[in-house]
């Protein structure tokens, strides 16, 4: 686990002194932050201090996977959580022994990407060709174009919540079952990619813009075995491929969607100021820097929306 501290403000006080009352703008708190949308969080909380540290507001963070960071919430470890997923019914009833009017909130939505080295000429695959990749049905480029031959060696972040949402999403009854090369991070599989010519990778949206990596993304596109109705799409989306734009989210055009959930408990306090802060229009628009959709804005889409 990798722990950040935000704020390194200390205060050096002699004698015997009197806590300061916790408000939504001051106090102490600790945010488990998942590794999968850890750049957007980690500016969120930076941005939040840039406005209210002097008033005494110190966040510190430690990034670990989402099941870890959900299980610091459901035992009472952390009042807030921001999560790739939703709870499931049983943990929020280990939620409800520790705040039983807990609060649930989509805060953004971002999508897992798929990437390849910058020279791979490969622009697009359906979700079939990325659950026969996912099972070992596909192990070579030229099973899939004739522009890369040799093996394909796919790079994905194991028992992460990417790999969770891949395994849910395109292989619930089997599980990914292809050859991989485990990576440590999103990060990793960014860099991974980019320097293997033959390399495919499954990352989550939010770290493409932070890893500064020059990896392909892969437009993405529904098949009629496709029948996963978490986010349906438009008629009109058959046969055709999308990239992760924040529009082709919205619209439920892009293929690999998924949903950020905030979760609150326990007293009003920091933890509540700094739900507040990312859910409105200030937070929200942090989420759109890094190309996520944001969950609580209302969306106006422009005529020239890229596809």
């Amino acid at each position: 686990m990798r722990t950040f501290l935000f704020v390194s403000l200390m205060a050096l006080v002699l004698g015997c002194t009197t806590e300061e009352k916790e408000t939504t703008t001051k106090g102490k708190l600790h945010v488990f932050i998942p590794e999968s949308i850890a750049p957007v969080m980690i500016d969120e909380v930076n941005e939040f201090l840039q406005l209210y540290q002097a008033n005494g507001a110190q966040i510190t963070g430690t990034i670990v996977s989402a099941d870890t960071a959900a299980y610091r919430f459901m035992n009472d470890q952390s009042r807030i959580v921001f999560l790739p997923r939703s709870l499931s019914q049983a943990e929020k009833e280990k939620v409800r022994l520790h705040y039983p009017d807990f609060n649930e909130l989509i805060v953004a939505y971002d999508g897992i990407v798929v990437v390849v080295h910058p020279k791979n000429r490969i622009a697009k695959l359906s979700t079939t060709e990325l659950k026969n990749i996912l099972s070992g049905s596909i192990t070579r480029w030229e099973q899939l174009t004739k522009t890369m031959t040799g093996p394909m060696n796919i790079y994905l972040h194991d028992s992460s919540d990417v790999s969770g949402y891949l395994t849910q999403r395109l292989l619930p009854l089997s599980g990914i079952t292809a050859t991989l090369t485990r990576t440590v991070s999103d990060l990793q599989t960014l860099h991974s990619v980019e320097k293997d010519h033959r390399a495919i990778g499954f990352a989550a949206l939010g770290w493409i813009d932070s890893a500064k990596s020059p990896v392909s993304i892969v437009n993405l596109g529904r098949t009629s075995e496709d029948t996963d109705t978490s986010f349906a799409s438009p008629a009109e989306t058959s046969g055709n491929f999308y990239s992760p734009h924040p529009a082709n989210l919205f619209r439920n055009y892009y293929p690999l969607k998924r949903a950020i959930y905030m979760y609150t408990g326990g007293r009003i306090g920091l933890a509540t100021g700094f739900g507040t802060y990312v859910s409105t229009n200030k937070g929200q628009r942090i989420f759109l820097k890094y190309g996520l959709l944001p969950g609580t804005q209302k969306i106006r889409l422009k005529s020239n929306e890229p596809e």
